[in-house]
């Protein structure tokens, strides 16, 4: 609720948030956006489609079970998505060459996911969501996803897959909820553009113990 609440202020113009200028902020920058968006786009699909028996849901195990292993999966994705458009920018606008932005991205996923300690799907599967992102970083058009929209597409498909709804119901759904997590990026895209301080963050990344640094 909290976290729901900042983002409308921020939204609106009351809170600004601090330049992004170190590994870790950008890792937290990350982590709560990617939360914030998958967690409110899986939520208020979920309730829409329920309508007026969505608190009877909640009362129903097989049901919270399901939303739990949905909301890691969309959570995941998410992560990925947002960290190689954040690996994008950098490049951009510090002319990275393409191994170090794929060395920069597997470093960035793993500082993100591995810190979680959660019981709610098994830890393979949560692991395999990160492999996944680094899979795409290795063959990934940097420029085409820094753009935006390209990088956000695995999100969009965890939220349409893993959503704890009838499979007929979805296939009518398609396009609204691609549509709606699609436009909550947007004011996540246009922050991290503003925040991010590309040669200060690679400053800190070179300071690191890395066996390979950054190389432009």
């Amino acid at each position: 609720m909290i976290t729901a609440i900042k983002s409308v202020l921020r939204t609106i113009g009351f809170i600004k948030d601090p330049p992004l200028t170190t590994r870790q902020q950008l890792y937290d920058f990350i982590d709560s956006r990617a939360a914030f968006v998958s967690q409110v786009t899986l939520y208020t699909y979920v309730k829409a489609r329920a309508g007026t028996r969505f608190p009877k849901l909640f009362q129903n195990d097989d049901f919270l079970t399901s939303l739990r292993i949905a909301r890691w999966h969309v959570y995941g994705a998410a992560i990925c998505d947002l960290g190689l458009f954040a690996i994008a920018q950098l490049k951009r606008e510090s002319g990275l060459n393409d191994t170090a932005a794929r060395e920069l991205a597997v470093e960035m996923l793993d500082g993100i996911l591995l810190d979680y300690d959660q019981n709610d799907i098994d830890p393979k599967d949560f692991a395999a969501m990160g492999d996944t992102g680094k899979q795409r970083a290795a063959f990934t058009n940097w420029d085409l996803i820094a753009d935006g929209p390209a990088a956000f597409q695995s999100s969009s498909d965890a939220v349409f897959r893993w959503a704890p709804i009838a499979d007929d119901l979805k296939d009518n759904d398609e396009e609204i909820v691609r549509n709606s997590i699609h436009l909550r990026w947007i004011g996540v895209r246009r922050d991290l553009k503003e925040l991010i301080k590309p040669s200060l963050i690679l400053a800190d990344w070179h300071k690191s113990e890395r066996p390979y640094p950054p190389s432009i």
